[in-house]
Parts: C-alpha cells; structure tokens; sequence
C-alpha cells in the first residue's frame, strides 16, 4: 500500500516542482511594488509577466483538485497573499452600473493614446485616420479629454490642435512637445482638451523629453488639478516583438542577444520610470487641490510605477471595472497599462475600455462626481 503511494507520488513529481517554480515567482512578484526597480530592477519583470503567473497558478490549483489532490492548497495560499494585486488585474464580482444620482453633478474623462494619429508614423499624412479618431472622440462627449502620442504637421501647415479643438467642442486646451528642440517634419505633443477653463499648468521634463503635466482647471467652482502623464515607453522595436511572436523555438546566439538587448531596455526604461513617478507623487501629495491622474504609465497593475503614484487614491477600475481590462491593443499580450486614478473625495460612477481599434491602446473613459 505504500508502495503504491509512493508510486503515485512520483507520477506527480514533475508537476509539483513546477507548481512550486510559479508559487515562488508569484511570490515575489507581490515584492514588485515595494522595490523599486533602480534598486533591484529583476523584480520589475516579474511585475510585468504577473498576469501569466497567476494563470500558471489557477491551472495547478484546479489541476490537483481534480484529481482530488491535497496539492491544491499551495497554490491557494499563494494566490489569497496575493489577493490585493489580483484585484488589480481582475475583478470577478466588480459593479459596472452607473449610479444615476451621482452623474446629475458629474464629469466625463477620456485618456487615450491615439499613436501619433497616423499609425506610429507609418503614414505621416494619414488624413482619413487622423479624423476617424477626431470623429470617434467627438461622439464620446468628454468633458476632458487626455491625449498621449498626439501629432501636429507644421511642415504641410496642418495644425491638428486646432483642427481638434474645432471638431470637439473644447474651447481650453494645453499642448506640450515631447521633445524641447524638434528638427522633424511634424511634432509629437501630449494634449489637453477641456471645456473647464484652465487656470495654472505645470509641465514635467525628464533629460530634455516630455513625461507629463498637470493643468488646473475650474469645475463648477472648484478647482481640480489633472494630471496627464505619458511615462517612458520600453522603446522596443520590431525584433523585440517577434521574440513574443515568433513560433520558432530554438536558442541560438542571435536570439539571445536579442532577449539580451530587450531585458536591457527593462532594466533602463523601467529606472526611468521609477525616478518620473516620484516626482509625479510628490506633486500630488502637496496638491493644494483634489488631483486626477489620467495616462498611459506604460506599465502593469502590479508593477512599482502604477503601486507608488497610485496609493492613496482610487482606481477606477477597482471601482467600477469588471473582468480583465486590457487597455493595450498592439503585439504584446493583453494588459493594462492606461489608467484613471481619482482622489477620494471624488465618486467614480463608471469605468469603459472602449474598443476602438484605431491605435495600439483602446481608450478609457470615467465619469465621475464631486462632491
């Protein structure tokens, strides 16, 4: 009979160590947010890949409770310490209604990175997208409207500004250029379209390039201060995506350098990131004025940047989100890296990733009460 048992055991045995192998990453991936990644950056990707890992997780715990295995409690207790990112990623039971009370004294906000308008400058003069985008954004009716990767002509003396703040209605506005000295044929802007008057702003640069700004803004007689951030991208090209993509799986030298090259850009750009929330968290911390911070952080729930400028304040998507919010729409898996956060005197009454296949992120749209 032990014999037996032991046989049975031994049957297992490579898949139990390698539902201990994802226990102990999705273990640490819980450190991602508290270590930042310019002290311990191998973390960071950890908080990247968070997603697969509790897949992996969820498969072992129904795998052994169906066949009836004690087993099934590791991963168990691994994912309930992992319970408040898990929220982050996925809320099962989470409420999408819209509280009608609450919108009478509400305001409609809209984050969305519009990919330079003309599909990563693939096509510069793409006039039929650029007002496909503007059309689509005018019948969502935003009362703030946040652009990351927005994209002006002057060169071919199209100001796309104009053009849209004509199209949507929105009589304020506020555009920064990414970069300070632009010698390029057109000009890559974060903007801000409201039709709240904009009383004070403040721009945010970080070695000469744009990562955000915030604007004060008048709202039924109160002053809010908005934040719209677009935080430093991965910068990763084509061979990087293919490294997801490709259905090749042998490991040769050439295709570890790449992985090579793409793990060093995570470990750059992920620092890079780190240094630029903390200067945002400071900003919001000694706000004078309830803050909201809308844009593309190019990073995972679980990830340092989102957990450090996002304590303290509400997500929308805990809020009012349901299932999985996916917000990006290019050649990565599916994960959210744009968000809304709301300071907590503020309601949020619902939350939308909405599926508009004109870019490589889908827009996000919040509306939200004051008090």
């Amino acid at each position: 009979m032990v014999e037996k048992k032991e046989k049975q055991q031994h049957r297992y045995f490579l898949f139990l160590w390698v539902n201990y192998f994802f226990i102990l990453l999705l273990l640490l991936a819980n450190l991602s947010p508290f270590i930042a990644p310019d002290i311990f950056w191998p973390i960071s990707v950890l908080g990247l890949i968070m997603p697969g890992i509790i897949l992996m997780n969820i498969f072992f715990l129904l795998l052994w409770i169906v066949l009836f295995k004690r087993f099934f409690f590791y991963s168990l207790m691994a994912l309930m310490l992992s319970y408040s990112l898990l929220l982050d990623h996925l809320q099962v039971s989470g409420d999408d209604t819209v509280d009608i009370e609450s919108t009478a004294n509400s305001v409609n906000i809209l984050t969305y990175n519009v990919c330079n308008l003309s599909n990563n400058n693939a096509h510069i003069s793409d006039k039929e997208l650029r007002q496909e985008i503007l059309d689509y954004t005018n019948g969502l009716k935003a009362d703030i409207i946040c652009f990351q990767e927005f994209q002006t002509y002057p060169t071919y003396s199209i100001n796309t500004v104009d053009i849209y703040k004509k199209g949507l209605e929105r009589k304020y506005v506020h555009t920064v250029p990414y970069l300070k000295n632009n010698k390029h044929k057109f000009l890559d802007l974060l903007v801000l379209y409201s039709k709240y008057p904009i009383v004070e702003s403040k721009d945010f640069y970080l070695d000469g390039k744009v990562y955000g700004f915030y604007v004060d803004m008048k709202i039924q007689d109160q002053i809010f201060r908005v934040f719209n951030l677009h935080l430093e991208s991965n910068h990763f090209g084509k061979e990087d995506y293919q490294i997801f993509t490709e259905k090749d799986a042998s490991f040769d030298e050439e295709k570890r350098n790449r992985i090579f090259g793409l793990l060093e850009k995570l470990k750059k750009y992920s620092i890079k990131r780190s240094q630029q929330v903390r200067i945002i968290k400071q900003e919001i911390l000694k706000s004078p004025y309830p803050t909201i911070v809308a844009g593309d952080y190019n990073d995972t729930p679980a990830s340092y940047t989102f957990q450090y400028v996002s304590r303290g304040m509400k997500d929308a998507f805990r809020e009012k989100g349901t299932g999985y919010s996916n917000t990006y729409n290019g050649n990565l898996p599916p994960m959210r890296i744009d968000y809304l956060l709301f300071d907590n005197s503020l309601k949020v009454n619902s939350y939308e990733v909405l599926e508009a296949n004109l870019s490589d992120h889908f827009p996000v749209f919040v509306n939200f009460s004051i008090p």
